[in-house]
């Protein structure tokens, strides 16, 4: 699982405190979803768990360090990568010290996390490149306007921030693609990227004001109905379940369906909004726009307006901006990977402080999750033994529930090991719970090969 190199290098001024870290690593990458006593091999190593994660020495930034900069090695390889940002809640069923308030009406925190991903044609994430988290002290404000408010005392500086330190972090190493979602489309944000240089593509969210390529003054809508679509593609949209926590006007439920899209791309000026004291009047910027023709009348029409720094000047340019933005996705599923494949959300830590350690111990370890499960679909011919080690590949062989081919691909892996998580063939691709789950009972059934095989005595036949 999760490469030991990748905290190796943790620094906390104490070398005890880093070969802890290891310890609790070994005991918790091969079963994250376990409970922290199940996954501690007796009291001392859980008490040495529970003693490193409250020890003051011990930080987010102090664990996640080595990791961030094994991550730049890896885009050191790709020379461009692409980087998603997005931000996540973590809600939990009981008060602990230092909790707030969060969307559902409930007590948790926010995380905020960047995810560096290949720019290929597989999108495999390279790992965790940025943290900050965030609680929400007092009442809820009744006015939303921001205006007023010192930029960087707003909640939303933390996309700036994780920008900022991203591209700190890959400096020397590669160039980032920064992908952020419609609440990213601030234009101190953008303002601030196009000045400091950055490549991003943002989702547009809000009516601005733009001048068009004929000069006219009119809203961004107006102006992108006036721009021929370059090409039109038929595109199977996958089923979307509700969001979690309040209703939204945008990504509502879908049923799978195959929908016909048009897509354009135009350059405008965007003018400062009135309520914003920014440093420029106006911010030139590609658009490009992707929208559904002829969608359902009962169906949520794909409108996406998406603001970028990269070419537009031809069809591939177009859709090459759209398959970056779409890898975003990738964050989702890493945030899947946390609170199903890892449990984050059920730890019993009684402490703000101790949660943010164990979920910096987290992240790399449901990163890797999201590696396996991305390679067994990106790349499904890619041989089982490339990921998974030889006693889990042995065991999935030999068990009369799977019997796996000497030579399987990792995609045939994968459906083995959910197979023991209760998946069901015919019900389509596994999820996190179902992976998770069986993924701890191979492990443990192969861990109790290995004894076996370690205590089977041996004829000596010279």
């Amino acid at each position: 699982m999760v490469a030991i190199d990748d905290f190796a290098g943790a620094d906390f001024g104490d070398e005890r405190l880093t070969k802890r870290l290891l310890r609790i690593v070994e005991g918790l990458a091969p079963k994250p979803g376990a409970s922290l006593p199940d996954a501690a091999k007796d009291d001392t190593e859980l008490e040495g768990t529970y003693r490193f994660l409250q020890n003051e020495k011990v930080t987010p930034e102090g664990i996640l360090a080595p990791h961030y900069a094994a991550t730049a090695l890896r885009a050191h390889e790709s020379g461009v990568v692409l980087c998603a940002h997005d931000t996540t809640e973590f809600s939990f069923s009981t008060e602990r010290q230092g909790m707030g308030r969060i969307n559902d009406g409930g007590r948790g925190f926010f995380a905020h996390i960047a995810l560096a991903i290949r720019a290929d044609e597989a999108r495999s994430p390279l790992g965790v490149i940025g943290l900050s988290t965030h609680v929400r002290r007092g009442a809820p404000r009744h006015n939303k306007r921001t205006d007023r408010i010192a930029p960087k005392e707003r909640e939303s500086y933390r996309w700036t921030e994780s920008i900022d330190a991203v591209e700190a972090r890959l400096a020397g190493h590669a160039e980032a693609v920064h992908l952020l979602d419609s609440e990213a489309d601030a234009y101190l944000l953008l303002e601030h990227m196009i000045q400091d240089g950055a490549r991003f593509v943002v989702r547009a969210t809000h009516k601005r004001t733009v001048t068009a390529t004929g000069g006219d003054r009119l809203p961004l809508a107006a102006a992108l109905a006036r721009v021929e679509g370059v090409f039109e593609r038929r595109v199977t949209l996958s089923a979307r379940s509700a969001p979690r926590g309040r209703p939204r006007k945008r990504n509502l439920p879908r049923d799978t369906r195959l929908a016909h899209l048009s897509f354009a791309a135009t350059r405008v000026t965007v003018h400062r909004p009135t309520t914003e004291q920014a440093k420029t009047r106006s911010l030139v910027v590609h658009v490009v726009h992707v929208r559904e023709l002829n969608a359902p009348e009962d169906a949520e029409p794909v409108d996406w307006t998406l603001y970028t720094t990269e070419p537009i000047a031809t069809g591939e340019d177009i859709e090459r901006v759209v398959d970056f933005y779409r890898a975003r996705w990738r964050i989702e599923e890493l945030f899947k990977a946390l609170k199903t494949g890892c449990s984050f959300e059920k730890r019993q830590l009684e402490s703000m402080s101790t949660l943010l350690n164990a979920l910096a111990v987290f992240l790399p370890i449901a990163c890797d999750l999201l590696a396996l499960r991305t390679l067994a679909y990106a790349d499904p011919k890619r041989p089982a033994d490339d990921v998974l080690g030889p006693m889990v590949l042995l065991l999935l062989q030999r068990h009369p529930r799977t019997k796996l081919p000497l030579h399987a691909s990792i995609h045939d892996a994968m459906l083995a090991v959910a197979r023991f998580g209760g998946h069901i063939k015919n019900n389509g691709p596994p999820g996190w719970l179902v992976l998770g789950r069986g993924y701890e009972e191979v492990l443990g059934l192969a861990e109790g090969l290995a004894l076996g095989l370690a205590l089977t005595p041996r004829c000596d036949q010279s």
